[in-house]
């Protein structure tokens, strides 16, 4: 069933509904149409998470994460970056930059990223259209998704944000001390996954809030097979960010 609702500032939208999730069609300001799933809190839950996926995969790395938060009354809404995954078309498709030149892919990569900031922020309207003025919001940034939380979170209200096995050049370690560190955070990242988790020990070094949260691993998997290794992974996120909007 497909349902047409108002459009929000800067998003028109489209649901059609599955089992546990809403497809979305949010429209960007250049008509670019971007897809996301919505995860309608039960229970008439007042807090939210938004959900960015890592830069090899797509937004279904979240399903079961969302539907978890959904269960426990939290709003959630997972969202692929334009270029990814069902985000896609003649001119913004990461698969097809594989294939160019290296000096034209890096100006292509720019070009398609460049617009993620103002396409996140979409899915943060939205999601903060669903939530009161006593709601909370947080977010969750896998891999590439966490400088994309960072951005997000230095100019909206943001109550949480999480890192999932998301290296982090030394500015937006930066960028995170001065704006960021007292805001709780969870950060996962494995023992051997490189810059990944050296610098996911900075942040955790930098992290003022004292419910902020390191969790860790051996190997060096990075980002959703962690879901695999942990089976209990998902719902210990989802139980950290119930926690943290709760209070």
């Amino acid at each position: 069933m497909t349902l047409l609702l108002k459009s929000l500032s800067l998003a028109s939208l489209v649901l059609s509904f599955s089992c546990f999730s809403a497809e979305l069609t949010l429209t960007a300001k250049d008509n670019f149409t971007l897809k996301a799933d919505y995860y309608q809190a039960k229970n008439k839950g007042d807090n939210a998470v938004l959900m960015l996926h890592q830069c090899n995969y797509n937004r279904s790395m979240y399903n079961s994460i969302g539907k978890q938060l959904s269960e426990q009354g939290v709003h959630a809404l997972s969202l692929d970056f334009r270029g990814f995954g069902e985000s896609i078309n003649t001119e913004f498709n990461v698969e097809k930059l594989a294939n160019l030149p290296q000096k034209e892919r890096r100006k292509q990569w720019q070009t398609m990223s460049a617009h993620w900031p103002s396409d996140v922020k979409i899915a943060f309207d939205f999601l903060n259209n669903k939530i009161t003025k006593e709601g909370k919001i947080g977010v969750i940034g896998a891999s590439c998704g966490g400088s994309q939380a960072i951005t997000l979170a230095e100019k909206e209200t943001i109550a949480a944000i999480g890192f999932f096995s998301s290296a982090q050049r030394d500015e937006n370690i930066a960028r995170y001390k001065v704006a960021l560190a007292d805001k709780p955070t969870l950060i996962i990242a494995a023992e051997e996954d490189g810059r990944t988790f050296t610098s996911a020990q900075q942040l955790f070094t930098t992290a003022k809030h004292p419910k902020s949260k390191m969790i860790s691993f051996k190997g060096s998997k990075h980002g959703y097979p962690l879901l695999e290794v942990d089976q209990q992974l998902d719902e210990s996120i989802v139980n950290w960010f119930n926690d943290q909007l709760s209070k």
